[in-house]
């Protein structure tokens, strides 16, 4: 009987060192395949509120208004109920209550000359820094048309937008995603332009996650959805070390979504290491 000839399948595997990714991402970059996750942890770096103290301040806004909130209950949606036309309006004065000052994080990445970002913030900065910097750029809020093969950067804002100069109107135009039936939604909706976007660069680019704790339900569920349907690209994720037996099970959980952590030291590391895969 012949032997079968078995074909060795090699599996691929990602550098660990900063040393060895960033030569590759930057190579990613100048073939325009590579995008930018953007979380909230780069603009709290401009001293915006993360997640819990936006709540929290949400939380007052309610108190003040009258009513008390338990413990476990769905701040958002309460304020929601509470203040109406002018949730927004409310949420925003939250955000922007105690200033802002342009960070050298939020300055590197508009200066990455990466052309498509996805920011799951509400806030302007990114904005505020492509148009004080002279870079062409453009943003694309829900049910918005869109090119991904635009020559300039397009900014997707999948969770919402509340520019600080904008009036109660335009506030009131815009749809967040901020409460846990918010995020439900987007959960149970597959087809949702939020997780269309979101998707298609899974699928199509090697996304970098920046300022993102990749904790998100939503954001782990599409990652492996891009798995099961087959693509098997690796993306990145920018991540302060931790001690060293909670960096080695955090690298693999990782790993398993098809993410590869470059770890640094500290968070002024961010802007050397955009700068580095900067065209």
């Amino acid at each position: 009987m012949k032997k079968k000839n078995k074909k060795n399948k090699i599996k691929k595997v990602q550098p660990y060192s900063i040393e060895k990714q960033i030569p590759l991402i930057k190579r990613l970059n100048s073939k325009d395949k590579l995008s930018i996750f953007l979380g909230a942890g780069v603009s709290v770096s401009c001293g915006l509120p993360d997640w819990v103290s936006l709540l929290d301040r949400l939380k007052m806004a309610i108190n003040n208004y009258g009513i008390d909130v338990n413990e476990d209950a769905d701040v958002a949606d309460i304020a929601r109920k509470t203040f109406g036309d002018e949730f927004n309006l409310v949420v925003a004065n939250c955000l922007y209550e105690s200033g802002l000052e342009i960070s050298e994080s939020m300055l590197s990445i508009a200066h990455s000359r990466v052309k498509s970002i996805v920011c799951f913030n509400f806030d302007d900065i990114l904005e505020e820094q492509f148009q004080s910097e002279g870079i062409r750029h453009s943003v694309v809020l829900n049910g918005e048309k869109f090119n991904l093969n635009n020559e300039h950067t397009t900014i997707f804002h999948p969770h919402g937008y509340l520019g600080r100069f904008d009036s109660g109107q335009e506030l009131q135009a815009n749809d967040i995603v901020l409460s846990k039936s918010d995020y439900d939604n987007l959960y149970q909706n597959h087809y949702c332009l939020t997780n269309l976007i979101q998707l298609s660069m899974l699928m199509t680019k090697t996304v970098m996650f920046v300022g993102m704790s990749m904790t998100d339900p939503n954001t782990i569920r599409l990652l492996k959805e891009a798995r099961k349907i087959g693509v098997w690209n690796w993306h990145y994720a920018l991540m302060k070390k931790i001690n060293e037996t909670d960096l080695k099970m955090e690298t693999k959980r990782l790993r398993s979504l098809g993410v590869d952590p470059v770890w640094y030291e500290n968070h002024s590391d961010i802007p050397q290491i955009m700068k580095e895969i900067s065209l």
